[in-house]
């Protein structure tokens, strides 16, 4: 009977397994078709070093900005953390998803990498800090809050976009800006999340394609390049609303420089 018993143990262990490590494959099968984050920014700054003469650079905040065709398909160069940088996942960290994304989106702003765990740690504790002192809180910001961190303690730009569409994040990422979803976590179906998954989560959309968002998911260590299709996140895109995600908002963040 133990010898039934282990074996069943044994094949219910290696059909999860295989189940895991197909959906690993197949992500990693799908951000190997991803376009190159870096050779898109090498082209880029080449492009803006070319097209720039020495009076004009950037636009000033109160100058429109000519927009440019948005291409078939784009990936920015956006440093990657897990919010457990160091995979551990205690409460800090299951609450730390929208300060991951709000330390990438800076860093790529500033031109700086995330050069190994601690410093991503070091910068996720630092605006936790912030929000400690300045929101009395840090867990599950708003997508208003979260703009505020971005502006008050980063000096970044931001703008809230009611019920976004798939080419206002395009056209967002197209100039050159990152775009913050708050979202309702469980909608995602990320298969590396903590099951059931988080009741709110923030993703950071980098890129796209044909057919689906690049993003930098701080919920995971294989979140970087994560594809998710436009409906995926056009569904789940839903603000924090005091705890009824289900219900919240659709809103986004669009941050720039």
């Amino acid at each position: 009977m133990a010898l039934v018993a282990t074996a069943v143990v044994m094949a219910v262990a290696f059909f999860v397994a295989k189940q895991f490590f197909s959906k690993e494959a197949i992500v990693d099968r799908e951000k190997a078709d991803l376009p190159s984050a870096i050779a898109q920014e090498e082209s880029r700054i080449k492009s803006q070093k070319s097209s720039m003469t020495p009076e004009v650079s950037r636009t000033t905040q109160n100058e429109p900005r000519n927009t440019t065709p948005i291409p078939p398909e784009l990936n920015l160069n956006v440093p990657f953390t897990s919010q457990a940088p160091d995979a551990n996942w205690d409460y800090t960290h299951e609450e730390a998803c929208e300060e991951a994304a709000i330390l990438m989106a800076n860093r790529y702003f500033l031109g700086r990498a995330i050069s190994s765990s601690s410093d991503a740690e070091d910068g996720l504790q630092e605006i936790i800090d912030w929000e400690n002192k300045n929101l009395g809180f840090f867990e599950s910001t708003t997508a208003q809050e979260t703009a505020r961190v971005l502006r008050e303690m980063l000096n970044l730009k931001t703008q809230i976009l009611d019920n976004p569409k798939t080419e206002d994040i395009k056209r967002a990422i197209a100039d050159d800006k990152l775009v913050l979803v708050p979202a309702a976590g469980r909608q995602i179906g990320n298969p590396f999340y903590k099951s059931p998954g988080p009741l709110y989560h923030m993703l950071l959309i980098k890129g796209y394609t044909e057919d689906k968002f690049i993003t930098n998911d701080a919920g995971t260590k294989r979140g970087e390049n994560y594809p998710y299709d436009f409906k995926t996140v056009l569904d789940a895109n839903r603000d924090w609303n005091s705890g009824d995600v289900l219900n919240g908002a659709k809103k986004v963040i669009i941050v720039s420089k």
